[in-house]
């Protein structure tokens, strides 16, 4: 039996609003990024989301209450550090996107085992593909951005002594240093005037990473990070 081809007149799914699926328009917006459909609002509103998942999993890792929780938010991170890396300094990466490399030495379990899924990792993993979906950081959105990187540095803070207290000393190390990294990604940030690309800002003075800019960075491929990845080696 032949089914009969869609009309006109027939209803056509529409991806949500916040859907990564919605990442693909046409003209290009400030700075060469491409422009978003989304309001200011809820820009806005992905970018409190976000800081608040990471507050949330930095609560929980402090806590040191439930050991599975924390060992799953301290794994949600390094999505979350690496949508953050590519939504503000793009394909060609820059500290943020190396010190989301870095860390992601800090978040791994031992011998490639996967943290059960918490609340707080969800949280993350969920913050991290509506950061995706946010694409780029705008000109006006200089205040988000610098709350959301200190409370990724507490976060990676977080981490760090989470490892320490666990003696895994070289995760322990990658977790400190990604923080430095943020640290530093944050104060260039602060001191550069209002409506500076934020790209700009964060490539105007270069860590100690040995990355090559001309390959892709440490951070996720193109499109929404998985949910839950599986063992890394």
């Amino acid at each position: 039996m032949r089914i009969p081809a869609a009309t006109e007149c027939e209803s056509v799914p529409v991806a949500p609003v916040l859907s990564p699926a919605a990442d693909r328009l046409p003209d290009v917006g400030l700075a060469g990024h491409r422009r978003d459909a989304r309001t200011p609002g809820e820009r806005t509103r992905i970018w409190e989301q976000a800081t608040a998942a990471a507050a949330r999993a930095t609560e929980q890792i402090q806590a040191g209450t439930d050991p599975h929780a924390a060992a799953d938010a301290a794994w949600a991170a390094s999505d979350f550090l690496s949508a953050a890396g590519r939504v503000v300094e793009g394909r060609r990466g820059g500290p943020l996107t190396a010190a989301a490399g870095e860390y992601d030495r800090a978040a791994r379990e031992l011998w490639g085992r996967v943290p059960e899924p918490s609340s707080a990792g969800h949280g993350l993993r969920t913050a991290a593909v509506l950061l995706t979906a946010a694409r780029f950081v705008g000109r006006t959105e200089n205040q988000q951005l610098l709350a959301r990187l200190a409370q990724l540095v507490a976060l990676t803070d977080a981490v760090t002594r989470l490892r320490e207290n666990q003696d895994r000393a070289a995760q322990a190390t990658a977790a400190r240093s990604a923080a430095e990294q943020l640290r530093l990604t944050g104060a260039q940030r602060a001191s550069v005037p209002p409506g500076a690309p934020a790209a700009t800002a964060t490539r105007s003075r270069q860590p100690d990473f040995s990355y090559d800019l001309g390959r892709p960075g440490p951070g996720p491929v193109q499109g929404p990070p998985d949910t839950r990845r599986g063992p890394r080696r």
